[in-house]
């Protein structure tokens, strides 16, 4: 029992202090939570995992799920399903996050509603359950509320921004505040093919990380991508492939001091509205 405790503190540790930015306590990270979930024509399901808005910008029905490996530790694989429906102006998701073995675990699950009130413009809200679980402590849980905003001005650029917890909830009789975070994004397609992102987080008791990349489309269906990023320094690599509105991408990023993290996403539908008919 002293070397599961002993394991389990160290994996803690370094979900807690050493990678924030991709695994943090209190507000489990999704397995998306990189540079290429900013939002894009070709990415756009995957950017609603993180940025309330997007739904605006899909169309028809859609699902997600996803799974990433934290630098090797498997006891701290995050999971990650959605599903969705976006039609005219309107726009719904439910997702669900999981994260933790057998000592400790959290889970997120959110229901949001997004609203374009003018073409080009989705604004959207989430309810979020969050709960957590230490094996000997029991569990703890509370409601929260994120927000967000996407905006494509032109047919080659998206901007999107999003802040999670804007309620400001505590979990639990401790009143522990949740890790929150405000994320930034922008994409621009400088070529039919050639793809620029950049990404910021900002997660709440931790410094900001910040990546900047590329995607190329080598062939219709296939994509890659590389970007490098900050807090945790790191580099980060996405390979896409997709055929009849099927997206299976592999998906990870390397730290120097911490190693790989691995983990692929497989989505299907809802691909994003043409620009020239703004939002329906």
């Amino acid at each position: 029992m002293k070397g599961a405790w002993t394991k389990a503190s160290v994996m803690l540790l370094t979900a807690v202090f050493i990678a924030p930015s991709h695994t943090h306590a209190l507000e489990p990270a999704t397995a998306l939570d990189d540079c290429f979930t900013a939002p894009s024509e070709e990415r756009i399901v995957e950017s609603m995992v993180l940025f309330p808005g997007a739904e605006s910008f899909g169309r028809g029905v859609y699902t997600l799920c996803a799974m990433r490996v934290p630098f090797g530790i498997e006891e701290l694989a995050v999971t990650t399903a959605l599903a969705g429906v976006s039609g005219n102006r309107l726009g719904m998701s439910m997702s669900f996050s999981s994260v933790g073995f057998d000592l400790y675990g959290e889970e997120m699950g959110k229901l949001g509603l997004t609203y374009s009130p003018v073409r080009r413009v989705g604004a959207g809200i989430r309810l979020t359950r969050n709960s957590m679980r230490i094996k000997g402590y029991g569990d703890a849980s509370t409601w929260s509320a994120d927000a967000g905003i996407v905006l494509r001005p032109v047919e080659s650029v998206f901007l999107a921004a999003s802040v999670e917890d804007v309620t400001d909830a505590r979990l639990g009789e401790s009143e522990e505040t949740l890790d929150g975070a405000a994320r930034f994004a922008a994409a621009w397609m400088a070529t039919t093919r050639m793809e620029f992102i950049t990404a910021v987080n900002s997660v709440r008791r931790f410094d900001p990380s910040v990546s900047a990349g590329f995607t190329f489309r080598i062939l219709d269906i296939l994509t890659l991508g590389a970007a490098g990023g900050t807090g945790p320094d790191r580099f980060e690599f996405l390979v896409t492939v997709a055929k009849s509105g099927l997206r299976v991408s592999v998906r990870g990023s390397y730290h120097a001091e911490l190693g790989m993290s691995h983990g692929f996403s497989l989505c299907w539908g809802g691909g994003a509205r043409p620009h020239k008919n703004g939002l329906l």
